[in-house]
């Protein structure tokens, strides 16, 4: 496991810059200190990713964090992404410890001590906060998944994570706090919204896939989805839920049809059929 990290693990080389960067203003302390916790918080994510046998595709060090990165789409069940996203942030609770004893030894001072639980503490809370790809924004996707389909609920996680972050910057600004560090973060987290957004097709399509691969869909709660026959297959996907086995069932006047997800997802991907309706697939 610890191999499978070491090959995954990918250092960003703007990384390198700041790090230069602290040594010669002599902020060594503190850029060891922001690093170290956050490599500690995403192997706290790979780990608990590895052990549920998640496909770990790599552990990003970046200039404002890290990031592991999973081939994942919307299909692990809602206890395992949990605990994956937890796992991050769970580590910044035994953290403080390292420092303490840190205490012990000549080369750490009770400033350093200080200096080294702001920064854990600070990097705890903005990661909770509900913004993508924060760990907060991810538990806001699980949360907004429990009640809405897997799409909407993508959408409204992207939308609501833009405008907590324009809120937030807002009242940064307002509050004339002026922090060059948020304000280059925010910008990043914008534009990491932004290229989500982009994407949504993309991981919608990934989710759907996972879908129809998957050999234990029908393990899972069934989940009635009522459509007309008008609908098409495209507009009956996008009503699909997480960790759910959908049965559609096709209401025309007063008739009654029922048709499994399967053959719904056959469909889609093998005969091409996206914009026909469930009606001329079942006439």
């Amino acid at each position: 496991m610890i191999a499978t990290i070491r090959s995954k693990l990918h250092i960003h080389p703007v990384f390198w810059m700041v790090f230069g960067t602290g040594i010669l203003t002599g902020h060594f302390w503190d850029v060891t200190a922001v690093f170290f916790i956050v490599i500690i918080h995403e192997l706290g994510h790979a780990l608990s990713a590895l052990w549920f046998g998640w496909r770990l595709t790599s552990i990003e060090l970046l200039p404002f964090g890290g990031v592991a990165k999973v081939d994942e789409y919307g299909n692990r069940s809602t206890f395992e992404e949990f605990v994956v996203t937890l796992a991050g942030p769970l580590q910044h609770l035994w953290l403080p410890l390292i420092s303490f004893l840190l205490l012990a030894t000549p080369y750490w001072n009770e400033a350093n001590h200080n200096m080294f639980l702001l920064h854990n503490h600070m990097l705890l809370l903005f990661n909770l906060l509900p913004i993508w790809p924060l760990d907060g924004g991810k538990l806001l996707m699980l949360l907004l998944s429990k009640w809405v389909p897997f799409r909407s609920a993508y959408r409204q996680t992207l939308i609501l994570s833009f405008f907590i972050l324009l809120l937030l910057s807002l009242y940064m600004i307002i509050s004339k706090t002026f922090l060059l560090n948020f304000f280059v973060i925010a910008v990043f987290l914008g534009f990491s919204i932004i290229k989500e957004w982009k994407q949504q097709r993309y991981v919608f399509m990934r989710f759907l896939l996972e879908c129809w691969k998957s050999s234990q869909r029908g393990q899972l709660k069934e989940r009635n989805l009522l459509v007309s026959p008008d609908m098409t297959l495209s507009e009956i996907l996008e009503g699909f839920y997480k960790n759910k086995h959908h049965r559609i069932v096709v209401k025309d006047k007063n008739t009654e049809k029922e048709i499994e997800e399967k053959v719904l997802l056959d469909a889609f991907f093998n005969k091409h059929s996206y914009h026909y309706t469930i009606g001329q697939l079942l006439y």
